[in-house]
């Protein structure tokens, strides 16, 4: 028997062989089925498509595109157009669900999915030491609560986590609403592309939450955009806020201008951190009087000498070392 809430499974995969076979299984292995599997490759030159196409069931679809995609946001919007399920999960090739994850996705949206555009979970991080969090996995064995989040509580909740509230395999949305909202904005940017298409999504729709954990983020995985991406650029999602401004609520506009000067710095502190020099055009369009103190350091990273960096640098693997 079919489920009343159909929901179809996308992953994209460009050169992840070593771990497809890992995220399908646990897609299998789910309690309640996924009604369709849509892997979509970007050209691989490694073996992921043949991996695929050894597992026998008639719901995994294979969509071959011939131009890698950086982020894969193109082979999601291919998954997402090839779909026909009224819901799309999606899934990273090189991570894995929690048996319960689309259980758990249908037990939110059965509560009430009027107005809603999209459900999330929380995630489990393994970095490959074998100590993933053996107290957040027990929330296999119950239910999350549900919170329902509009914008002004999605950027809230982004706020208290120093972070996006939604991590893209933790993440079930309507597909009509990604379609309204403009899909993922494949050939504008190599990475955030997932941010812009959060904030874009709760724009048209309400998120739910389940404070389960429904995801593990494998973190020493091959070929991840965020080792093969740097963020010494203007970060995409910031042309989405300002399009929005004014909102004509003081208080949204003013959330929306400190979650800009946010990103911006967390794209320099990244860049910083990769031993390179800020370039401005990370932080052009930043909202001054919003926050001068972070536009003064901001300055400084763009302008500090070598030799400081070096200094800096050099610090921090002696705090490294000594822990």
């Amino acid at each position: 028997m079919s489920n009343p809430i159909s929901i179809a499974v996308v992953i994209p995969l460009y050169n992840k062989g070593p771990h497809v076979d890992r995220a399908l299984q646990s897609v299998l292995d789910q309690t309640s089925a996924a009604d369709e599997i849509i892997v979509v490759d970007d050209g691989s030159s490694d073996d992921g498509v043949e991996r695929v196409r050894r597992f026998q069931d008639p719901r995994i679809q294979v969509i071959l595109r011939g131009q890698p995609g950086p982020g894969g946001y193109a082979a999601r919007n291919a998954g997402i157009e090839a779909a026909t399920s009224e819901w799309i999960a999606f899934l990273d090739a090189d991570d894995a669900w929690l048996p319960h994850a689309l259980a758990e996705t249908r037990r939110a949206l059965g509560q009430g999915a009027e107005g809603v555009s999209c459900v999330f979970g929380d995630y489990a991080n393994d970095y490959g030491d074998g100590k993933l969090d053996a107290e957040q996995l027990k929330l296999d064995a119950r239910e999350g609560r549900i919170d329902r989040l509009n914008f002004t509580a999605f950027i809230d909740a982004w706020f208290a986590l120093s972070r996006s509230p939604m991590w893209t395999s933790a993440v079930t949305a309507r597909r009509d609403a990604l379609i309204q909202a403009g899909l993922f904005p494949a050939g504008k940017c190599n990475r955030g592309g997932d941010k812009d298409m959060w904030l874009r999504l709760l724009t048209v729709g309400d998120a739910l939450r389940t404070s389960a954990v429904t995801a593990i983020y494998y973190r020493d995985s091959v070929n991840m955009v965020t080792r093969t991406t740097n963020t010494n650029q203007r970060p995409y999602l910031c042309g989405t806020l300002e399009a929005l401004l004014p909102t004509g609520d003081a208080a949204l506009d003013t959330r929306i201008r400190r979650l800009i000067n946010f990103e911006m710095y967390c794209h320099a502190r990244e860049a910083w951190r990769r031993e390179a020099r800020v370039s401005p055009t990370v932080f052009e369009g930043f909202i001054v009087k919003q926050n001068p103190y972070l536009y003064a350091l901001l300055r400084g990273m763009a302008s500090a000498p070598g030799w400081l960096l070096n200094l800096t640098y050099k610090a921090r693997a002696l705090r490294s070392a000594a822990k």
